[in-house]
């Protein structure tokens, strides 16, 4: 019993420490927003709405 529970927080703790924090920069800049990773406009679905 005492074998599972270390265990468990051993899990739970590694799962946190791989999830970390969201990839998202910090201070995104506006300027790219709705453009594709090459600088031009998104199409289609992901056009942004005027």
């Amino acid at each position: 019993m005492k074998l599972t529970s270390i265990l468990a927080i051993l899990v739970l703790a590694l799962t946190l420490v791989a999830c970390g924090k969201p990839a998202a920069p910090e201070s995104a800049k506006s300027e790219g927003y709705g453009t594709t990773h090459e600088g031009q406009p998104a199409e289609g679905r992901n056009a942004l709405e005027e």
